[in-house]
């Protein structure tokens, strides 16, 4: 195959309730961007980019003018130039990950469609047909909180809850106020982003302790994270912030010590990368909950299948990762099969024409 024309199109989803808080960031809008790849046999294939929530907007649009040029430079050139490609980029820093993340995606996206099979056989296959889908609050005051959970309903399975934000006793207030609203079979994450310091974190455990709770990524270093195993009887899910590359991540894996792994693969460098973690996690037998940042359908999809092929009883949860959007535009991309499991609307791939109608026309064409 050869690549003969390529579409790029500008993908910004602003938070459906206002500012959606972290320790480490504070988001109003994704600025994602989508790419179709078209070669001369027919086949097309979609990604999406997604940068890093984090990444300053001068970094972020520096990556988007180089991959611009990167872009232009693949028409008329093979798959194999496109593989080489996300090869040379996910040597880059991690700046580039979100980049590595949706090139990767269009390329698989290209040998599924080539070969006639499911997005997720490229990926491994799939252990299910659906995921659990656990379902994230951000919220300063208790009323709010109740409201979230509300929405979230009795029947979810795995609940999270942003801290890290406010002040420790603040937040342990919100951590009771949620529990006291679950029921026992359910799950809450706490997930602090690595804001809290060792001590902040060491205080929150000791003050709180129930079988229903995971702390996630309480500490901003691995070595903390770790340090907090050792000290406390718990349940730590080690987050993006700490195994970002490949060689943390599979050093937390080979020490055995996390109760879990979070695996974000628009975070760590792309599908492949992240497909060696969750199989080192299933080998392990260590728990993962597989998603990434907030973002749009293709690339919630891609990251879905990614999933489903993770054993269901290591796979925690994954994330419908559209929920506090706006959902504007809407490409349909998951459903859920329960109020709380989700699925790929589309296992064979995204119709091209649709996704070309709902986004219009694109910002940039190269052919």
């Amino acid at each position: 195959m050869r690549l003969t024309k390529i579409e790029l199109w500008d993908l910004k989803i602003p938070f459906r309730d206002g500012p959606y808080k972290m320790s480490h960031v504070v988001q109003e809008t994704t600025f994602g961007q989508v790419l179709c790849l078209h070669t001369d046999e027919g086949v097309c294939g979609l990604g999406e980019i997604v940068p890093a929530p984090a990444l300053e907007p001068k970094e972020r649009l520096a990556c988007y003018s180089e991959t611009a040029t990167l872009l232009a430079d693949l028409i008329g050139q093979s798959d194999d130039m496109l593989r080489n490609l996300i090869d040379q980029i996910q040597e880059k820093d991690a700046s580039w990950n979100g980049i590595t993340f949706g090139l990767e995606t269009a390329y698989y996206d290209l040998l599924a469609r080539q070969a006639g099979v499911a997005f997720a056989d490229v990926l491994g296959g799939t252990l299910n047909t659906s995921i659990e889908d656990y379902f994230s609050i951000s919220e300063e005051q208790p009323d709010r909180v109740r409201q979230r959970m509300s929405t979230a309903g009795p029947k979810r399975k795995v609940i999270q809850i942003k801290v890290g934000v406010y002040s420790l006793v603040h937040e342990l207030g919100l951590i009771r106020t949620a529990l006291d609203l679950m029921h026992e079979s359910q799950t809450l994450l706490v997930d602090a982003n690595g804001g809290w310091s060792p001590a902040q974190a060491s205080e929150a455990m000791g003050a709180i302790q129930d079988t229903r709770l995971i702390w996630e990524e309480p500490c901003g270093r691995y070595e903390e994270n770790r340090e907090l195993l050792e000290a406390f009887d718990t349940q730590i899910l080690l987050d993006g912030e700490t195994s970002r590359d490949f060689d943390t991540a599979k050093r937390a894996i080979h020490d055995g010590t996390a109760f879990g792994m979070c695996v974000k693969p628009a975070l760590i460098g792309g599908l492949s990368t992240a497909r060696q973690i969750r199989d080192l996690c299933t080998e392990a037998g260590i728990k993962m909950r597989i998603d990434g940042p907030w973002c749009g359908d293709i690339a919630s999809a891609a990251i879905v299948n990614l999933a489903m092929g993770a054993p269901p009883d290591l796979l925690i949860a994954g994330c419908d990762l559209r929920e506090p959007l706006t959902r504007n535009p809407d490409l349909d991309g998951l459903i859920h099969t329960t109020t709380s499991r989700i699925s790929p609307s589309f296992p064979y791939g995204f119709n091209v024409d649709q996704v070309r109608a709902r986004l219009g026309s694109a910002e940039i064409v190269w052919t």
